[in-house]
């Protein structure tokens, strides 16, 4: 009870003070990944993308990202988005996560 009447105490006066609104104050639940605010905001293209460009795709971490970009910088552009799945550890699953978010024109 004192946590979230301490909690609740914080976000208002936050507030009040204008510093970030409830959204932002919101803490995250258990086992979700909230490194990606805009996630999925407009579609990437996967020939042109930065590596921080490439973690707002769902399922896309540093690693992956990274990944992505040496794969693309060692062989060249992609040809067509199932290409993806040519980087080390990007399957079927994680694919269909990403499809209608990614485009290679």
């Amino acid at each position: 009870m004192k946590k979230v009447f301490g909690m609740t105490m914080v976000i208002a006066l936050a507030m009040v003070l204008g510093s970030f609104t409830p959204a932002q104050a919101a803490p995250a639940k258990a086992g979700k990944k909230v490194n990606n605010v805009q996630q999925h905001a407009q579609i990437i293209n996967i020939n042109s993308a930065s590596v921080d460009q490439l973690i707002t795709l769902k399922g896309i971490g540093q690693k992956k990202a990274q990944a992505i970009v040496a794969f693309r910088t060692k062989n060249g552009n992609f040809k067509k988005v199932e290409d993806v799945m040519l980087v080390k550890g990007i399957g079927q699953k994680m694919f269909d996560k990403m499809r209608k978010f990614i485009t290679v024109k």
